[in-house]
């Protein structure tokens, strides 16, 4: 789909205004909304759509919830059981009652173990979803960040092209799964070896690590981290709010130094990347 008279564009996270660093995944829990309001750093959430329902069942925004230094980000990363309950049309509208700066869309589940069929069956609708989404709301205030997803490099290739011919240049990959389904860091640190290797120009926020010492074998694309080890980072629930505060600038310096410290893959020299 090129942008036309018809349809003029897409509403996407550009490598200039996309979040980096830290950012935190948040709840709707009492020690949270104490956490970020009135802190005096800049921060970035992000927020699970099974929170922001809970927020817009309670009459809260994105605006209204959380103070003008606070950058927001919703996902559709979530259990799979709610990801079926959940099509483009009911998506799309929780985004715009809620109005977030960024919107991670139209998950679906794609696993190694399932038939290759199926894998690619789910994955063009995610991102046919995203394409629709992105042109949907392309003129308002939220960006859309598109996840990576496939199992393999003729899979992942799909994301490639469409990110390029919709112009996307900042993406997210989703590895949670990695250390809940015990597969480990290295493993993750190959595949996104391999990524970076097959679409260098990519920039890449991860979700499901923050630890400054994994962060610093990642390869320098990756240049946001999202998770919740902020949590005991900060101290939360143990030190007074305002404490927690000042351990965040410690966090936030940390992962900040670690981010971009990795190394490029060297097959990623010799690698043209991906384009439609």
């Amino acid at each position: 789909m090129i942008p036309n008279e018809n349809h003029p564009g897409f509403s996407l996270a550009s490598a200039q205004d996309a979040p980096r660093g830290p950012v935190l995944l948040m709840e709707k829990q009492t020690a949270h909304n104490q956490f970020h309001r009135n802190n005096p750093n800049n921060l970035t959430v992000l927020l699970r759509i099974t929170t922001v329902q809970t927020l817009l069942n309670q009459g809260e925004t994105a605006e209204s919830w959380f103070d003008d230094n606070i950058q927001v980000i919703t996902t559709t990363t979530v259990d799979d059981e709610i990801l079926s309950e959940l099509d483009w049309e009911k998506e799309l509208e929780l985004i715009q009652e809620f109005q977030p700066d960024f919107h991670i869309p139209c998950d679906y589940p794609v696993y190694e173990t399932q038939e290759p069929e199926i894998r690619r069956h789910y994955l063009l609708k995610s991102l046919k979803g995203m394409i629709w989404m992105a042109g949907e709301l392309y003129g308002s205030k939220t960006r859309i960040i598109p996840l990576i997803k496939g199992t393999t490099p003729e899979e992942r290739n799909l994301c490639y092209k469409v990110f390029d011919h919709i112009g996307a240049e900042y993406c997210t990959f989703y590895g949670t799964q990695y250390f809940t389904a015990n597969i480990g860091f290295n493993q993750l640190l190959d595949d996104l070896r391999t990524m970076v290797s097959e679409a260098p120009r990519l920039e890449i926020m991860l979700i499901g690590l923050q630890s400054p010492r994994r962060l610093r074998q990642l390869p320098p694309q990756i240049v946001a981290s999202a998770g919740q080890r902020w949590i005991d980072e900060v101290q939360l629930r143990e030190v007074p709010w305002n404490e927690s505060a000042r351990l965040y600038e410690s966090m936030e310096r940390e992962v900040n130094d670690a981010l971009g410290q990795g190394q490029m893959p060297i097959m990623a020299w010799s690698t043209n990347e991906v384009t439609a």
